[in-house]
């Protein structure tokens, strides 16, 4: 019989699968996440981030877009291009770099770990950075895993299309 390599890593899935049902696996359901609007919590998960080591923080970050404009101007225009999108600003977060944090229209901001030890990380913020060449760089919250899109079913749809507007908002915002 041939040993076949990408068999056992299913039959391990489906083992611990509660249901019995095998998810695909270009989905990762987060080890938790919520709703929040306390700020304790914001400043919890975007202090460190912002005082981690720039390996650390190019693991947790990417890059979504490069802004032709400053630092100040462009956190100025995505908030603009946020709140003309229906959503509100539950922080600013003064330093280097700093960080726009984005309410859902129902109120408050996401925050996810993907694994029990993991640092909470907020998809609905942004932080803006200048740029070596001039500009500025807007910085998203990496996706677990390679930017493998998270299981979002636990939110309101709302949320999740909001989530999901924010490359665009940030595009038009930049445009």
């Amino acid at each position: 019989m041939k040993n076949l390599p990408f068999v056992q890593p299913l039959v391990q899935r489906w083992r611990e699968s509660p249901s019995g049902v095998i998810a695909p696996s270009e989905t990762r359901r987060p080890f938790r996440l919520w709703m929040t609007g306390s700020l304790a919590v914001v400043m919890a998960a975007m202090i460190p981030l912002r005082a981690a080591a720039e390996t650390e923080r190019n693991h947790a970050l990417r890059i979504l877009r490069h802004s032709r404009f400053g630092v100040s101007e462009t956190l100025q225009r995505i908030e603009v291009a946020a709140r003309d999108r229906g959503l509100s600003v539950l922080a600013m977060v003064p330093g280097a770099p700093p960080a726009l944090v984005l309410a859902a229209s129902i109120g408050g901001t996401l925050v996810v770990m993907s694994e029990a030890d993991s640092r909470p990380a907020m998809p609905m913020s942004v932080m803006v950075r200048a740029a070596t060449d001039g500009g500025a760089d807007v910085l998203v919250a990496s996706a677990a895993e390679g930017d493998a899109p998270h299981d979002w079913s636990e939110l309101p749809p709302s949320v999740v299309d909001e989530l999901r507007s924010l490359p665009g908002v940030v595009e038009r915002a930049l445009s």
